[in-house]
């Protein structure tokens, strides 16, 4: 068979086996937007005691932290000497590096030596945790986890947590007697311990009938799949950490401490906080006697640091809102219409690599503002 004729073969798969055979065609899944919790997790020691279980989005970060780590490895044993030429991946890897440090060297100048090494590393991790969600199946094989069971477990936890507010303690075995009954019954009408009841978040769907999940039309014929009516779900094994405001949060609050360590370091102490509180600065008296207009310089000061911190949430949401969003795009057209993904993945591909870059690029401009004082002198230290 020539190789032209592989990708029309592949499309009408896509064609019959999404949209026509109704075993293999997509269901509408079931989107949250906090990382799922591996079902038993929550009782794991220290795990489950301190961070309330294992998510399968940390687990996605860590694969792709071992896949970097891997590719650095193996880069790094393949290291050439002056006379070999390289070849491969080697190759492609090194153009990209010398591509990355020349681009990064035009904003940061001298600078980049201490710059670039995180650039670079925000760019490869962010990216690969990124083209991990391309990955068919990366987000739709996992466990399945009982809902009712997933409710009473939080109920817990919700109860627990009043409890301790109000001086009060509920003894471990009080608490799986409590979420073994609410699983089994649903219903709190049947909890014999009337304090339990009334601290329970009463919830519909932990009522719902099994058959409830399928959706039919005028004539009874099955039309579909209601996710929010079923009482089994699925928990994936994996899932895009930038879907979780947990990994994207954590990039930021890296990235700005380090944008403020440079600048303490670059400008000194007193220089970089002059910055934002100026009054404090060497001379600033004299300069407001000379110019007045410098005696809002300490309300711009304020600004200035509100936007330092305004920073954080701004790369943090910009990361977590594209790469959320395209998950959910590439779900919702495996619903509606599987063959259509052939292009939005081609764009989420991009999307990827585009928020990767608009990541690292905002961090090193202002890796590269931090170092800059106002007046456009640098005391170095």
């Amino acid at each position: 068979m020539k190789k032209r004729y592989l990708i029309p073969i592949a499309v009408l798969l896509i064609i019959v086996f999404g949209s026509i055979v109704s075993i293999t065609k997509p269901v509408r899944p079931y989107i949250q937007l906090p990382g799922e919790i591996y079902p038993g997790s929550q009782n794991w020691p220290i795990i489950g005691d301190i961070f309330g279980g294992l998510t399968n989005t940390f687990m996605s970060s860590l694969v792709a932290f071992l896949v970097v780590i891997l590719m650095v490895i193996l880069l790094k044993a393949r290291s050439r000497t002056a006379d070999e030429i390289p070849t491969g991946f080697y190759n492609f890897f090194e153009m990209i590096v010398e591509a990355a440090y020349n681009f990064a060297e035009g904003i940061a100048g001298p600078k980049v030596k201490n710059f670039f090494p995180w650039f670079m590393t925000f760019i490869l991790f962010i990216l690969v945790t990124n083209w991990m969600g391309l990955i068919p199946g990366w987000d739709s094989i996992g466990i399945w986890e009982y809902k009712p069971h997933f409710y009473a477990e939080k109920d817990a936890k919700a109860l627990e947590s009043d409890a301790a507010a109000r001086g009060e303690e509920i003894s471990h075995e009080e608490l799986e007697a409590f979420i073994e009954e609410r699983t089994e019954f649903h219903d709190t009408q049947n909890l014999g311990d009337l304090r339990i009841a009334q601290a329970l978040l009463i919830r519909a769907d932990a009522n719902a009938d099994p058959n409830a999940a399928i959706e039919t039309d005028s004539a009874g014929h099955k039309v579909g799949f209601n996710p929010e009516a079923a009482d089994w779900t699925i928990v994936p094994f994996f899932r895009p950490g930038a879907t979780d405001l947990n990994y994207t949060l954590a990039f930021a609050l890296v990235a700005m401490v380090m944008v403020q360590f440079y600048g303490f370091k670059y400008l000194g102490t007193r220089g970089y906080l002059s910055k934002f509180f100026p009054f404090i600065g060497k001379g600033w008296g004299k300069e407001v006697a000379k110019n007045p207009i410098k005696a809002i310089d300490p309300a711009v000061g304020i600004l200035e640091l509100i936007s330092e911190i305004s920073k954080i949430i701004s790369f943090a949401f910009r990361l977590l809102g594209n790469i959320f969003a395209g998950m959910v795009l590439l779900f919702v057209m495996a619903f509606l219409l599987p063959v259509a993904n052939v292009v939005f993945f081609g764009l989420e591909f991009f999307v990827g690599l585009i928020q990767a870059l608009v990541f690292a690029l905002l961090m090193l401009i202002f890796m590269v503002s931090a170092t800059e004082s106002h007046h456009g002198d640098e005391e170095h230290h």
